[in-house]
């Protein structure tokens, strides 16, 4: 299977920035922006409980953007002053964690075993990242590297595809990894 994942500049950062090129095998956990239930209109996407169970699907839509549906395998709960995160770790066919908020102080009305559905942008998440108190490691091996520059001057806005990058901060650059599975 292959998945295109979007690279933050802070995940680059906690690799000490090397070691991301063509051919090089990682192993990572999958992440979603912080996604709230029903808002179907915000442009990070959205999730909703299913209330029969559905097919298990991962689906690109474009670039990291992803349908995604599965049910919860496990969930973890974060909670501060006023908001609370609930990861939910799904069964989809590469499993994603899916970071989930009312934006306010009650967890998303889901729990262990429910279905689940959305849209959402995918990024890569180090597997011994702390950032990520919940997920499943996978073995990928990096297929593409394409690069969005986005510093002022030549080749603004221009998208190119990479053999690897350098051992330095990207930003405000956005990279995405196509990246396939291995069993």
């Amino acid at each position: 299977m292959n998945l295109t994942l979007n690279l933050s500049s802070h995940a680059f950062a906690a690799r000490n920035y090397l070691g991301v090129e063509v051919g090089a095998s990682f192993n990572i956990m999958i992440a979603t922006d912080m996604l709230g239930q029903a808002t179907y209109d915000d442009p990070a996407g959205w999730f909703d409980r299913a209330t029969d169970v559905i097919q298990p699907t991962l689906v690109q839509i474009e670039g990291a953007r992803h349908a995604f549906a599965g049910r919860v395998r496990r969930r973890f709960v974060w909670e501060e002053d006023d908001l609370t995160i609930a990861y939910l770790l799904l069964d989809t066919p590469a499993p994603i964690t899916l970071l989930a908020s009312t934006f306010g102080e009650l967890p998303p009305d889901v729990e262990e075993g429910d279905w689940v559905y959305g849209i959402a942008n995918l990024s890569l998440v180090w597997e011994d990242s702390l950032d990520l108190p919940l997920g499943q490691p996978l073995q990928v091996v990096a297929e593409e590297i394409q690069r969005l520059f986005l510093h002022p001057g030549p080749g603004f806005g221009l998208s190119q595809s990479v053999t690897s990058l350098p051992p330095e901060p990207f930003e405000p650059d956005q990279v995405l990894l196509t990246l396939r599975t291995r069993r």
